[in-house]
């Protein structure tokens, strides 16, 4: 557990102090059932009073923070402003902060009560300066440029036209945009939208795609573990001290992108002798990819990890 985590994890058990559990776990029921079968529209606010806020802060912050730690490591440059859109408690300004300790950041989201609960949560552990804006992103516009914007779970709350319109304002207003979805076949397909939206307005795909042409999957997707509190476990009846938060990214930026030959876009599998590697390539083709041990290319193939770059494999 890094010391991010920790600190997080605290910061919740200090807010959740003396609030009953059967309380919190109630909301968390709903809170999930209403967000897994993505019942959210950009009209009927998903959290709509404090004890709704902390619940999704509770058994999701975590997760989102994990997801957009990993999706926001692939950015190249080290960012001076970013904004995040529809940030909630704040697990995006969590993750920018934990990179770039000097970023500046402006939290965009319309619900009071998140707000006043990501400040809760944020106080004493990173800067005072964030700062956090009460605003409907179906309005959002910004007058000035910014390093890096994080749109984070945000997508699936939105209509398509909302969608539409969110992605063309940050695309006229950021060198580098960030998107991250749940990691479901319909988030998948969120995001391979915003990805063509994006190229359309001229950003070049830096991550996860190793290409600029139309993704060769069906199902693209990451996975971050993370430690399970034991809060958390008992909210979300879990038996396990961890979980994995399945997660679906596009990195997109007016900057210049270092070349990739390929990512790894599953878990790999390792058998005896042999590592067996799921690959999306720079030529914009999906293959699986058999790396014995008798090639050079093994010892590297053994290293690797689902979402890594992956180097040129010898077989």
């Amino acid at each position: 557990m890094s010391s991010v985590d920790i600190q997080l994890h605290a910061a919740l058990a200090r807010a959740v102090a003396g609030v009953p559990h059967h309380e919190l776990r109630g909301r968390v029921a709903a809170l999930s059932h209403r967000y897994r079968t993505e019942q959210v529209a950009d009209t009927a606010p998903g959290i709509r009073d404090a004890l709704d806020a902390l619940a999704y802060a509770v058994v999701r912050m975590p997760a989102t923070f994990r997801a957009l730690l990993t999706a926001l490591s692939t950015v190249e440059h080290q960012p001076s402003t970013h904004v995040d859109l529809g940030g909630g408690t704040g697990a995006a300004a969590w993750a920018a902060a934990a990179l770039w300790p000097s970023v500046t950041t402006e939290i965009v989201e319309r619900q009071p009560v998140a707000i006043r609960l990501g400040r809760q949560l944020a106080a004493g552990n990173f800067s005072p300066d964030w700062r956090w804006t009460t605003a409907d992103l179906r309005d959002w516009t910004s007058p000035t440029t910014i390093d890096v914007i994080t749109i984070g779970y945000v997508l699936n709350e939105l209509t398509d036209e909302t969608r539409r319109d969110l992605i063309g304002a940050a695309a006229r207003s950021a060198k580098t945009i960030v998107v991250v979805e749940p990691g479901t076949p319909s988030g998948h397909r969120r995001t391979l939208a915003a990805r063509d939206l994006l190229i359309e307005q001229g950003l070049t795909i830096a991550a996860p795609c190793p290409h600029q042409g139309p993704c060769p999957a069906d199902w693209c997707h990451f996975a971050a573990r993370l430690p399970r509190t034991e809060l958390h476990r008992i909210l979300k009846d879990g038996t396990r001290n961890y979980e994995d938060e399945k997660f679906t990214y596009v990195v997109a930026t007016r900057r210049p992108v270092s070349p990739t030959p390929a990512r790894v876009i599953a878990r790999p599998i390792r058998r005896k002798g042999q590592v067996v590697l799921d690959l999306c390539t720079a030529a914009g083709t999906s293959e699986r990819v058999v790396v014995p041990k008798s090639s050079p290319s093994y010892r590297t193939a053994r290293g690797a990890s689902w979402g890594d770059e992956s180097p040129t494999i010898r077989r």
